[in-house]
């Protein structure tokens, strides 16, 4: 049995290995590219806001421009104003100054390199290939984890880091940083392969259940406030228009920072209907089911864009390591059986 996990590991793990060097190195763009986001602080230093001053802020924001699909509010994370479409963001302060614009093009390198992590280019096709290929990795990396527990007793911590170029150097750090990042290397494919295959659950609130008037009709900003006095202790963090206008209804969102396990942020959402101030919905990240809560957090567990700044590090340094673990293996794996199997066709050759 072990000589068959040996043969999977290897065989399996080459043609793996070949995707997963692809994805590793585009995901250490897209991952840098939102750490050097987070630590551009755009000349401001954040303030903690009262709720008035939040709603002031969303009010004028949204009013003042109408194109914006939303508004983000000043976080420790962001300390400033993001009134953004799909078009473009324009950053404010606290006090309404403009302070930039960024514009976003489908053609930008950022968005190539996504697509190209997500599907390779190649639409649905890519996207499979790539789900497959998560969950393969994840089989990969568990009989990897069988395989050092039989030999667990020769680890060397010296091991780590090869000293030298050989097969046996480079297989043994193969191992080790296999075994040291084997808890972020499968959140990473485990969350891979879900976002391509995992499905959105409902609800678990009743829908029937009473929605009282909120503040007054058309009002931005007492709306936001009557919102955030339904959950007092949770941060307020972005209001977002509604996609799609439905009847006379215009139900829009807020999204805030609340309690969850994983530390997740933008979790909880209330719902109101501008046009009558009704409640429309509030509703806890717990409330939103388990199949749906797996679906989100596989989202972002991924990339770490709704994560603390720690995790996102640990997200990019455990795709740096696993690029050398997974170039570690591909080099051994050529010479050994490619290169070393050519030899041997060669030598047999010249004997006869």
């Amino acid at each position: 049995m072990t000589k068959i996990f040996k043969t999977l590991h290897n065989w399996i793990g080459f043609f793996i290995s070949l995707i997963m060097l692809i994805v590793l190195t585009t995901g250490i763009y897209l991952g840098g590219a939102d750490l050097f986001k987070r630590l551009d602080d755009k000349g401001q230093v954040y303030s903690e806001l009262t709720h008035e001053k939040k709603a002031e802020i969303a009010a004028n924001a949204l009013a003042n421009y109408p194109e914006a699909s939303g508004v983000k509010l000043p976080t420790e994370m962001h300390p400033y104003v993001d009134a953004y479409s799909r078009q473009q963001s324009v950053f404010l302060t606290a006090g309404f100054d403009e302070i930039g614009t960024q514009v976003k093009s489908k053609d930008s390198l950022q968005s190539w390199m996504f697509w190209f992590h997500r599907n390779f280019q190649l639409g649905d096709v890519g996207k499979h290939v790539n789900g497959i290929s998560a969950i393969l990795a994840t089989v990969i990396m568990f009989i990897g984890l069988y395989l050092w527990w039989l030999i667990r007793n020769g680890f060397r911590w010296k091991h780590t880091l090869p000293k030298t170029g050989k097969n046996s150097a480079l297989i043994k750090s193969h191992i080790q940083l296999g075994l040291i990042f084997s808890i972020p290397m499968l959140i990473m494919a485990i969350s891979g392969a879900y976002i391509t295959y995992g499905f959105w659950g409902d609800s678990t609130l009743d829908d029937n259940r009473h929605k009282p008037t909120l503040a007054q009709a058309g009002d931005w900003e007492a709306q936001i406030v009557a919102a955030q006095k339904i959950w007092p202790e949770s941060e307020l963090v972005a209001v977002s228009k509604p996609r799609k206008v439905e009847g006379d209804s215009y139900v829009y969102s807020l999204s805030f920072n609340g309690d969850n396990a994983l530390g997740l942020m933008q979790t909880d959402t209330i719902k109101i209907d501008l046009n009558t101030g009704k409640l429309d919905s509030a509703q806890t990240f717990s409330d939103k089911g388990l199949a749906y809560q797996a679906k989100y957090s596989a989202r972002f567990l991924h990339d770490g864009a709704r994560m603390p700044t720690w995790y996102l590090l640990m997200l990019i340094l455990s795709s740096v390591v696993g690029t050398f673990m997974v170039s570690f293996a591909l080099v051994t794996f050529v010479r050994k059986e490619v290169l070393g199997r050519m030899k041997t066709r060669a030598a047999l050759r010249l004997q006869n």
